[in-house]
């Protein structure tokens, strides 16, 4: 009986020490991630005014220039005012991605539908990026195969994740190269392949790269050359959307994003939106 009792304490003990360890692991694990996470919060925090002061201060300069020089100048004004509209740009687009990073993490995100000519938006979106394209001397070819011309999405929401996606591709791409933009609808929805010729992904990032709180190298997880935000924000909208995204990336073909979307249902939870005119782009606007 003795033996029993005894037998009953040690695999009582031996429980308790399993328990104890398991949440020491989980614990570390915890640990762990909060580390990673005030780092990337101290990386965001050491950067983010780069990103924002920079372009402010080069718009300042440029446009103080500009107030120097004569009507005589007019093709030289023409260029600084290029380089305002690309230093603007450049500043809108990474304080839209921080605020959608806020939002995100707050939990206040929800969907606003509306109908879309998914054609029209998709020229909206790429001529609206034709200047920062041409900078680089980089050309936007598009291949549509579809048969359904109207997409019901979010439209902000979708506008962040392609903006984001060619962004991505302009920036990586070499010089004087051209992003593929392929556009598929089947049975389970639109297909859009975004294809550049660049800096490559490796397979040591693969896993990690959607993940807001893990900072790679400034050239790979970071969309906006600086706080990492674009691909996690993309991975987030896309989830809330009910789509999906992965990527391959190789030497013969470059990096490829696949995302895939469908077109989603009206009902009672979603807010419509209905603006014919916001979302048609110009007959006359070419593409980068």
């Amino acid at each position: 009986m003795v033996n029993t009792n005894l037998n009953s304490i040690e695999a009582e003990n031996n429980g308790l020490k399993n328990e104890n360890k398991l949440l020491i692991d989980q614990l570390k694990i915890v640990n762990k991630k909060l580390e990673e996470s005030e780092s990337f919060k101290s990386h965001f925090l050491s950067n983010i005014s780069n990103e924002i002061v920079n372009p402010f201060t080069s718009i300042l300069g440029i446009s103080k220039n500009i107030a120097n020089l004569k009507e005589a100048d007019i093709e030289q004004i023409k260029t600084m005012a290029n380089l305002i509209h690309s230093e603007a740009f450049d500043l809108d687009f990474q304080l839209r991605n921080i605020f959608a990073a806020a939002k995100i993490e707050s939990g206040e995100n929800f969907l606003e539908l509306v109908t879309l000519d998914i054609q029209d938006f998709i020229e909206e979106i790429t001529n609206g990026l034709k200047i920062k394209a041409e900078r680089r001397a980089i050309t936007c070819n598009i291949n549509y195969e579809i048969n359904q011309k109207y997409f019901v999405t979010d439209a902000d929401k979708f506008r962040m994740i392609l903006t984001n996606l060619i962004m991505n591709a302009i920036n990586f791409s070499m010089e004087k190269h051209s992003i593929k933009l392929y556009i598929e609808y089947n049975k389970e929805g639109f297909l859009f392949k975004i294809n550049n010729q660049g800096n490559l992904i490796s397979s040591e990032d693969t896993k990690i790269i959607f993940d807001r709180f893990v900072k790679l190298d400034d050239n790979i997880n970071s969309l906006n050359q600086g706080h990492g935000l674009g691909l996690s924000i993309i991975k987030d909208y896309v989830e809330l959307l009910g789509g999906s995204i992965n990527f391959e990336s190789n030497e013969n073909e470059g990096t490829t994003f696949f995302l895939k979307l469908h077109s989603l249902e009206m009902n009672e939870k979603n807010l419509f939106m209905e603006d014919e005119d916001l979302f048609v782009a110009d007959d006359n606007s070419e593409l980068f």
